[in-house]
């Protein structure tokens, strides 16, 4: 008759499945393999279980990106406001992308649940209220978060893909010598405009080209703002 198992030789109890489980596996496979393979069946395998198991926690696949983008977006640490509309706006759009390329698929996800779930609330509440503060309109305040929205989200996504998603400075490099290498050899008269600033399309951070992207946005704002109110011409709406 044999012995029973040692202590030592016997399965660890998993930890009981909950909610934090469930996301906290979500985002690892967010993570490894994009918002393409984030599914119930795909997060259930993950955790070494039954997908059934899953609803128990989780209503359905909505609800565990609501959950998932929830607890991403609660790692976005804006700073606390200055009062000066323009570096606080510029602080905000900084965070955002900070948070946009350390996961570099979160882009679709917040595009995926756009006005679905409260997770860009927080956020949104704070960018229409520095715009608001600073005089501009309702409509001119939600235009222009939209504006920032669409720069930040799109600059972070071609970032990830492009050039900048290499990690290694190296890898960097050697893109953007085989780049401009492929650019020098079209035929003469081919691309003259990309040709004379051959020196410059593949140079500088991806840190340089979003602050002067920016920093032109910003711009654009404030001179709206200017105009907004400015006073009427003499004679103006007069019968």
């Amino acid at each position: 008759m044999s012995s029973p198992p040692a202590a030592d030789d016997r399965a660890a109890p998993r930890d009981p499945l909950s909610r934090d489980r469930v996301v906290a596996a979500a985002i690892a496979v967010l993570d490894a393999e994009g918002f393409g393979a984030l599914s119930m069946r795909r997060v259930a395998r993950e955790l070494d279980t039954g997908a059934m198991s899953l609803y128990r926690h989780i209503a359905d696949r909505d609800e565990l990106l609501d959950l998932v983008l929830e607890e991403l977006a609660a790692e976005v640490v804006i700073p606390e406001a200055t009062g000066y509309w323009r570096e606080d706006i510029a602080a905000i759009a900084r965070a955002v992308r900070g948070a946009l390329l350390r996961r570099r698929d979160l882009t679709l996800l917040l595009t995926a649940r756009l006005g679905r779930g409260r997770a860009a609330l927080p956020v949104l509440d704070r960018t229409i209220g520095v715009f608001l503060r600073a005089g501009f309109s309702a409509r001119d305040a939600v235009h222009a978060n939209h504006a920032l929205g669409n720069y930040v989200s799109g600059a972070a996504m071609w970032e990830a893909v492009g050039l900048d998603g290499e990690v290694e400075p190296s890898r960097r490099a050697a893109r953007a010598a085989e780049s401009a290498a492929r650019l020098a050899e079209l035929p003469a008269g081919t691309v003259p405009n990309l040709v004379a600033v051959a020196g410059e399309l593949f140079a500088g951070s991806g840190d340089e080209r979003f602050e002067y992207g920016l920093a032109v946005l910003i711009d654009g704002f404030a001179a709206r703002l200017a105009k907004a109110h400015e006073p009427a011409p003499p004679g103006h709406g007069a019968a």
